[in-house]
């Protein structure tokens, strides 16, 4: 496919999937407004409860933008219009993953040090049991040798 046409159809998927994101703003909106209507007392949310402008406009903006340049990037390998749709809506999510496959790296490289593997598998939670913000447990185990084929020890 030519870039300028998988740009546009990749801005197009970026489009939807923030359409999709305003439309689920708006039905919680309508969703609290029927509630309140409902019970028969109370006063009815204002749309902007659900919706700051400013940031939306901003996002939207920038979902736009990603798809396209999902779509540039990718035009040699896009055969389809479908296929440059899926690439621009899924842009962000695919940036998501470049970036957490960033930390793993830089996590799998610091955890070569000579520190027991027990205590690695341990930091994926906090003391309080929460989930801790480290790479590892963003991966879901809590420890990065497994998921990477090193023995425990």
């Amino acid at each position: 496919m030519d870039w300028p046409t998988a740009v546009a159809y990749g801005a197009m998927g970026g489009a939807i999937v923030e359409a999709v994101v305003f439309y689920g703003r708006i039905s919680t909106w309508q969703a609290m407004r029927h509630r309140v209507l409902a019970k028969g007392k109370g006063r009815l949310p204002p749309l902007r409860r659900y919706i700051d402008l400013p940031s939306d406009l901003l996002a939207a903006v920038t979902r736009l933008l990603l798809g396209a340049g999902a779509g540039w990037l990718f035009h040699s390998q896009i055969t389809g219009v479908y296929a440059a749709v899926a690439v621009g809506a899924s842009a962000p999510a695919l940036l998501r993953q470049l970036g957490a496959a960033k930390s793993v790296r830089g996590a799998v490289e610091g955890s070569s040090s000579s520190e027991p593997a027990g205590e690695r598998r341990s930091r994926g939670r906090t003391t309080g049991g929460e989930p801790a913000t480290s790479p590892e447990a963003a991966l879901g185990s809590g420890s990065t040798a497994g998921q990477w084929g090193e023995s425990s020890g």
